[in-house]
């Protein structure tokens, strides 16, 4: 992991969101955000819009950043599952932080399908997959067992510091 990414995380986790924003910005002019740096930096522009109630206080157009930067993905990383289950996820919980609402709302969830296509055994994304349907009953024992195996990635790969990875452990972490 990139010692500036865990600097960064410290600081999300101690809730000093205009510190960590700017080392974002200077990590990310450093080297052109490379995936790993994109995705945290894409989930912290959308959590400072929907989760943080006002303590993120720099000048900056959050949303046309938002915008901005997932258009990046799309142009880079449109074959990783990963930025497909990110992107897919925040596009369809809130898709009118990303600009046409009903056009979005049906690319989070075609997102959500992919990375679940591209990455079948990854139970988080399988999981989250199955829970934006409608399920039968093959369909929700897959669900329950996807959501047992998720805990076991929750707790290895997730486990750290930052806004990610808290996120993940709160929401992904289903009976």
């Amino acid at each position: 992991m990139n010692q500036n990414l865990e600097q960064i995380f410290e600081l999300e986790t101690a809730e000093k969101y205009n510190e960590a924003y700017s080392e974002y910005q200077k990590l990310i002019s450093e080297n052109n955000a490379d995936f790993e740096t994109w995705k945290y930096y894409f989930f912290f522009l959308w959590s400072m819009l929907e989760d943080v109630n006002g303590q993120f206080k720099k000048d900056v157009d959050l949303r046309t950043e938002l915008e901005s930067e997932l258009k990046n993905g799309l142009n880079k990383y449109s074959e990783l599952a990963e930025f497909n289950f990110i992107a897919g996820y925040t596009i369809s919980i809130f898709p009118y932080e990303f600009g046409d609402y009903e056009e979005l709302e049906i690319k989070g969830k075609e997102m959500l399908k992919k990375a679940f296509e591209l990455e079948q055994s990854n139970p988080i994304y399988k999981m989250v997959y199955l829970g934006s349907k409608n399920l039968n009953d093959r369909e929700q024992s897959l669900y329950k067992k996807a959501c047992d195996e998720s805990k076991i990635i929750l707790k290895t790969k997730y486990s750290g510091k930052g806004l990610l990875n808290e996120y993940y452990n709160q929401v992904f972490n289903r009976e």
